[in-house]
């Protein structure tokens, strides 16, 4: 359930998040390109629907929490990017 979390995506985020600096969009993209691959390339994966669904809301679950816990600053980073 972890791998989605593991990635070069969430590492980027967490640091980020902890240490207070922005991130370079440059980098942040392709990270996230990696990511969202990862993501639909998981879902083949999956044999259980229902284990990948988990896999996904455990996932937002921690996005959300690093939102939270980055504050302003990240939830100007998202809303940039939406």
């Amino acid at each position: 359930m972890k791998q989605f979390i593991k990635t070069k995506f969430f590492l980027a985020l967490q640091e980020a998040s902890q240490k207070g600096f922005d991130l370079d969009s440059q980098v942040l993209q392709k990270v996230y390109d990696e990511f969202v691959l990862l993501l639909f390339s998981g879902s083949a994966a999956f044999t259980d629907k229902a284990a990948y669904r988990n896999a996904l809301v455990h996932t937002r679950v921690e996005l959300a929490g690093l939102i939270k816990g980055a504050g302003k600053k990240c939830s100007n980073l998202c809303t940039k990017n939406n």
